[in-house]
């Protein structure tokens, strides 16, 4: 009798501590942008973008551009050339998921460019 007593001890000590790491690992932070800078990019660099919003949990909002190179730059957030380079990704995405401009542009312009 004390022998099963044991094991649901062991078996509730085991589920505690799987619910722990669960919740633990969910409060993994985000890569986040901890300053940006106002110097203008290439928007012909730039294949990818997202965004950053304060209180989400980062500080500061801001958008993270991605080069061709998998770098990323951050930005701020509400510059009209930020807009700008968001605006030229969208038209990218466009024309890179039809059939033929993705052929026509292969290897330069939609290198890099991931799907909408």
């Amino acid at each position: 009798m004390a022998l099963f007593g044991d094991a649901k001890l062991v078996l509730c000590l085991f589920f505690a501590i799987c619910c722990y790491m669960t919740v633990t690992q969910a409060e993994v932070p985000a890569d986040c942008c901890l300053s940006v800078t106002n110097a203008e990019v290439i928007k012909h660099a730039i294949v990818d973008y997202r965004r950053q919003v304060a209180g989400q949990g980062c500080t500061l909002n801001a958008t993270i551009l991605v080069t061709r190179r998998q770098k990323q730059l951050c930005a701020p957030a509400s510059e009209r050339w930020v807009e700008d380079v968001v605006a030229h990704v969208k038209q990218l995405r466009k024309c890179c998921n039809k059939a033929k401009c993705r052929q026509a542009n292969k290897k330069k312009r939609c290198l890099g460019v991931k799907a909408e």
